[in-house]
């Protein structure tokens, strides 16, 4: 919570538990003055749940761990964590970090696409598929490949296809045109594997 005059500021230095805190007394403020007029239930304004913890510490990652599990089991992307020294600007910073999990699973590049616009002639992107952890999926992979994995790969074109290589993503959704085939939201190129043709190390 910002003051009128922080927003106009373009933020402010009070760290994250005296903002909090606002909220709280404003919250108390509001039954206090609204619970003769409305029930209970009407005069609150609700806050978001949030846990001091420390993260240097084995305890407070193993907590850590234990919540964000809990919000990805409830269909939650993740946790955010704040710095609680610090204070707020009103843009993007890298003060607060939204943990997502993420996953790698192995396929085989079966096709390449060309690129488009500056990547014409060169890459586009890996088309892959394979199974990995008892699913079935084919996709494209064009992100986290550099201009130089463009120019190589598109330049030895034979000698790639058949290769295996680790894909990052955030997560295995299914195909909407097949039930049995998945592919992965943001999948992101890692890494060839293995020295030879379907090798996986």
């Amino acid at each position: 919570m910002l003051t009128l005059d922080e927003f106009n500021a373009g933020g402010t230095s009070k760290n994250a538990i005296e903002r909090r805190q606002r909220m709280v007394d404003l919250s108390d403020l509001f039954i206090q003055e609204c619970g003769e007029l409305l029930p209970p239930s009407s005069c609150r304004i609700r806050l978001v749940d949030a846990t001091l913890i420390d993260m240097d510490s084995e305890e407070g990652q193993a907590k850590f761990q234990a919540m964000n599990k809990r919000a990805l089991d409830e269909g939650y992307e993740g946790l955010m964590i704040k710095p609680i020294k610090e204070g707020y600007k009103c843009k993007r910073s890298h003060a607060w970090l939204k943990i997502k999990p993420f996953i790698e699973v192995t396929l085989k590049v079966v096709d390449l696409e060309e690129g488009t616009g500056k990547n014409e002639g060169l890459l586009g992107a890996l088309v892959v598929e394979g199974e990995d952890d008892g699913k079935f999926f084919r996709l494209n992979v064009g992100s986290g490949l550099t201009d130089e994995n463009r120019e190589q790969i598109w330049a030895n074109k034979d000698s790639v296809i058949g290769q295996l290589v680790e894909i990052r993503a955030d997560a295995a959704t299914q195909s909407q045109d097949a039930d049995d085939v998945w592919s992965l939201r943001f999948p992101r190129f890692k890494t060839f594997r293995g020295f030879e043709l379907g090798e996986k190390l």
